[in-house]
């Protein structure tokens, strides 16, 4: 029986042996992948065994590189810096050779897209020799160069016309996005989308047409935002969109309320709609097309409200709910994307919201888009969704609370009513949607807030209801609506065995005490004074002998 035990396990040691040859093999074809299985010896197999936390930890150590500063520095961005720093000779070269008289202007032009043409073709060679970064900031540095070189050809040297210059500049725009795609370069993309949004800017024309202008841009996101999704450029598809929105606000600025509203707004609904569609059609989520796509929804609402009417406004406005419905529909397998989606229905009917009717009057919609987005965000756990509710629902519920209520009936007092109602329906779902342990924590917090609310409201409310009367009876109208609150917290908690009810009972007889002894005694005649000691009093001890029978 014994022998039996000591061959059991010598056959588990050997097979631990194996295990662990085969993982340090696996480690090492991590570390060089042309090298062959290595076994290492039984020895080094028990010594691994005997620490597989040290040697787990040398492993990662070994397989994260030294990151190399030389090539970073020397590489990567000394080029890249530089060829501004070119470019800006070239140009002050060619303001030298004029002010000195040493080139005539055809000369100039000419030099200008033979530099160009000799950066395209260095940066080429450069590819080829192996020097990734080099030759494509040599590349994309002759795309600017062709660009100020029409310029000047059209602008200062009057040599071409508008139509000549823009077909010239769209063509450079054109070899920049082939460039961009060809050698795979995200900084040749942004070179070539920052140079085209300017080409507009760098046309003199003598009967600019809106059109024109805004379709351009328009086209040239539209390309630009495709070369940055089927590349995976990141920084493209962000830059992309902040310079279309700011290309349209400087137009926008300098023409003003000129018939262009209209194709403005148009503009910015298709990039919206572009941003909506990008993110829908993705396999997998990128966070950057996420958080685009939710600030172009708050970008596109401020576009919305500078250029087109109330109507117009709201109509679209709707539509975005709409579709946002439907894309939460649509996506509700993916549950990345749902999330999104839901946050990205949030805010359009936040914003149609507040379109649609006047805050003072439509506060309370509010609140309940904070309760059912509160609702949202504890079903599937999403914080995104729990900032949003925290956010919609303090301040809306805040903007109600300090909202003075002047007459009972009135819609402040309506404003109150949903917000106590909304407390418990927000207890109510912390407490489905929680563990167990942390059901008394809402409990407590939420009942204590909500007697707080309750004892403001039912004051201010009992302040605009006896304001016609003198101070005596609104003292003892107060106090007696105080004792009804602490009254019926004490029976709920009684009836349904909630004991922080019943607490909060307690407290507010307290504090209606307080109230007797610290501010009403100065307003009450004594004989009324005795009165309300004496139910106050009453109502104490009957309380206190409750407790004593519950016992």
């Amino acid at each position: 029986m014994e022998k039996e035990r000591i061959e059991e396990l010598e056959r588990k040691i050997s097979s631990l042996e194996e295990d662990v040859a085969r993982l340090k093999s696996l480690v090492y074809k991590t570390n060089s992948p042309r090298s062959k299985t290595v076994h290492a010896p039984p020895k080094q197999c028990e010594e691994t065994t005997k620490r597989p936390a040290q040697t787990a930890a040398k492993s990662s150590q070994a397989i994260e590189e030294p990151v190399d500063w030389e090539k970073v520095l020397f590489q990567t961005w000394l080029p890249r810096i530089f060829i501004f720093v070119f470019i800006i000779g070239v140009l002050w070269g060619f303001k030298a050779a004029s002010d000195y008289g040493l080139m005539n202007e055809k000369a100039k032009v000419v030099l200008g897209f033979v530099v160009s043409i000799g950066f395209a073709v260095t940066g080429r060679f450069q590819i080829k020799k192996g020097r990734l970064v080099l030759g494509r900031v040599l590349v994309g540095g002759a795309i600017p160069i062709l660009m100020l070189t029409t310029f000047a050809m059209h602008s200062l040297y009057h040599l071409a016309g508008p139509t000549l210059a823009f077909i010239l500049n769209a063509s450079w725009i054109i070899l920049g996005i082939i460039a961009t795609v060809f050698y795979r370069s995200q900084a040749l993309g942004i070179i070539s989308a920052v140079g085209g949004v300017l080409v507009p800017f760098l046309i003199e024309s003598n009967s600019p047409n809106a059109l024109v202008f805004i379709g351009y841009e328009t086209l040239l996101y539209i390309a630009f935002l495709y070369v940055a999704i089927k590349q995976k450029y990141s920084i493209l598809y962000v830059l992309s969109a902040v310079l279309l929105n700011l290309t349209l606000l400087i137009y926008y600025s300098f023409v003003g309320d000129n018939g262009v509203k209209e194709l403005l707004g148009m503009a910015i609904l298709i990039q919206h709609l572009c941003l909506i569609s990008s993110f829908f059609l993705s396999q997998s989520v990128l966070q950057v097309y996420a958080f685009t796509l939710l600030s172009s929804l708050a970008v596109t609402y401020g576009w919305l409200l500078a250029v087109f009417d109330d109507g117009t406004t709201t109509m679209v406005l709707l539509a975005l709910v709409i579709i946002y419905a439907v894309g939460v529909y649509a996506v509700r397998s993916s549950k990345e994307k749902f999330e999104f989606f839901i946050a990205y229905l949030i805010v359009a009917v936040a914003f149609f919201i507040h379109q649609l009717v006047d805050l003072r009057e439509g506060v309370i919609l509010y609140v309940i888009q904070g309760l059912a987005v509160y609702y949202i965000a504890m079903t599937y756990k999403n914080l995104l969704h729990q900032l949003f509710s925290y956010t919609i629902y303090i301040l809306s519920a805040t903007y109600i609370l300090v909202t003075p209520i002047e007459q009972v009936l009135s819609l402040p007092t309506l404003n109150w009513l949903v917000v106590l109602a909304s407390i418990l329906v927000f207890i109510w779902i912390s407490i489905q949607k929680t563990e167990q342990d942390e059901h008394d924590t809402f409990k407590i917090g939420g009942s204590i807030v909500f007697s707080i609310l309750s004892l403001i409201f039912a004051t201010e409310v009992t302040a605009a209801g006896t304001n016609h009367l003198s101070a005596n009876p609104q003292t003892l109208i107060m106090t007696a609506v105080w004792l009804g609150l602490s009254i019926a917290a004490f029976v709920i908690g009684s009836l349904k065995t909630f004991k922080t009810a019943t607490y909060i009972g307690v407290g507010i007889l307290f504090l209606t005490l307080f109230k007797l002894v610290l501010y009403d005694l100065p307003f009450i005649p004594m004989a009324i004074r005795a009165l309300l000691f004496i139910v106050l009093g009453a109502i104490g001890l009957i309380i206190s002998r409750l407790f004593y029978k519950k016992k």
